[in-house]
Order: structure tokens, then C-alpha cells, then sequence
């Protein structure tokens, strides 16, 4: 479940939360979000990733549907100032400089005013700057039924690495509804942290532009193209094409 990003919840002490989570505990970034509740569900705590895993947000609604209390300890929140990885979050920004974040924190913490830079591309850093890229690619993708968390990941990796693509900065995925509980695109996303979008076929078939066509799909789906058009279609289509359609092995 952690590997997943799933969310952890534990009833019981925050000890014995530490303890089962310690092995796993890698980066704050990517990190699943914990929280904890005692027995008696008087208080409801955020242990791990309350930012980025949105830990604090699970929190406060876990609280509010038992009527217990929120136990918020996240120096930004107790202070009520900027959370920079929060606004990262909410923008589709990625961090590329995770050390930046505490810097950044405690200048703003010390009513300085932060450094910060958004820039397309990775630029080299003075020390205490932080650095956010756009997380600007949208992943189209359909794949046959029953397709494995593996095998999508081993697909879609291959296919970034040759884009020349980080993952970080996949903004969302998007498919056709006949996929939305897809298992293996629903485990990938989920472990990826990335939004999955699905349209109907009718939906799909609206979206304007050249797509390559396939009577394979159109016979299984009701329309030509899956991956291209559902990609252009979470883009509002405004987007322009980096990668067209790759198929192999049923993805």
C-alpha cells in the first residue's frame, strides 16, 4: 500500500504507526500519506506527507466525520504562512530541488521573502532558491483488458525515456470510460500521483485534429482512436503532440 501512495489510516498509537512505516519512509515528495487516530478518535493526526500526499486534508475530513480533532503540527499551517510544496501542488508544479522546500519554509517562517523560480526547463540554483517546472505533458493511453501494473509501467517508462520525458512532470492521464476501472491504470496512477481523466466515445469522437485511425479499436470502442484523442481532449485541446500513438503488446 505504501509503494502504491495508497493512503494509511492506523487506529492506535502513533508509535506503533512509526514503527510499520519506518522501512518504507523515502522521500517527502513521494512519500504515502499517514494518519492517525487513537482508539478513542479523539484526535486525528497527519504523520507523514501532509502537503504533497494531502495527509492534512485526509486529516481534517477524517476528523470532522467523527467529531474529533485535527492535530495539524506542519510549521506553515500552526503559522498560518505560505506552503510552498502546497501551491506546488495545486498548480501542477513539480519540485526539482526537493531541498529547496525547508529553505524556502523557513525564510517564509522568518518573514523574509522566498526565492523562487518556475522555469520550463531544470536551471542551475543558488543556494536557498527553489526551483518548480510546469508539469506541462498529458499521457493518452488505452491498452486491452486486464493489462498489468507492471507491464504499464515497464510500456509507458519506455516510452517517456524515448520522449525524453520525466515522469514528475506527467500533469495527468487520460483514457476512454470503458477503462475507468481498469486495474492496472488505476494502480499506475495512483502510484504515480497522477490524475486519470476518462471520456466517453462520443466524447472522444468530437475532439478535432489527425489522429491515426484504427478499425480494430473503432470495431472495441465505438471510436478510431483511444490514446491520441483522449490525450488532446484533457488538454482542452490546445495541446500539440510531443509522442503520437505507440502500440505494443495491447497498450
Amino acid at each position: 500500500q505504501f509503494a502504491e501512495k495508497n493512503a494509511i489510516v492506523v487506529i492506535g498509537a502513533c508509535g506503533i504507526a512509526v514503527r510499520m512505516i519506518a522501512p518504507f519512509v523515502s522521500d517527502k515528495l513521494s512519500d504515502s500519506p499517514v494518519v492517525v487516530a487513537d482508539e478513542a478518535g479523539t484526535f486525528v493526526i497527519p504523520l507523514l506527507s501532509g502537503h504533497m500526499g494531502g495527509a492534512n486534508e485526509l486529516a481534517e475530513q477524517i476528523a470532522g466525520q467523527i467529531g474529533g480533532i485535527p492535530v495539524i503540527t506542519t510549521a506553515t499551517d500552526v503559522n498560518h504562512t505560505f506552503s510552498v510544496d502546497l501551491f506546488a501542488k495545486k498548480c501542477g508544479l513539480s519540485i526539482y530541488n526537493r531541498e529547496g522546500i525547508a529553505k524556502v519554509s523557513a525564510k517564509i517562517l522568518d518573514g523574509k521573502t522566498p526565492d523562487i523560480v518556475i522555469s520550463s526547463e531544470k536551471t542551475d540554483l543558488e543556494q536557498g532558491v527553489l526551483g518548480l517546472q510546469p508539469r506541462e505533458y498529458i499521457l493518452g493511453i488505452g491498452c486491452r483488458r486486464g493489462k498489468s501494473f507492471e507491464e504499464l509501467d515497464a510500456f509507458i517508462q519506455k516510452w517517456l525515456d524515448h520522449a525524453g520525458i520525466e515522469k514528475r512532470l506527467v500533469r495527468a492521464a487520460a483514457s476512454i470510460d470503458l477503462k475507468k476501472e481498469e486495474e492496472g491504470l488505476l494502480r499506475w496512477c495512483m502510484a504515480n500521483r497522477i490524475p486519470f481523466f476518462t471520456y466517453s466515445a462520443e466524447e472522444l469522437k468530437q475532439v478535432k485534429g489527425d489522429f491515426q485511425e484504427s478499425s480494430f479499436v473503432k470495431e472495441k470502442t465505438g471510436v478510431d482512436n483511444v490514446c491520441e484523442r483522449a490525450a488532446m481532449k484533457a488538454a482542452n485541446e490546445e495541446g500539440t503532440f510531443v509522442l503520437r500513438k505507440q502500440a505494443e503488446n495491447g497498450i
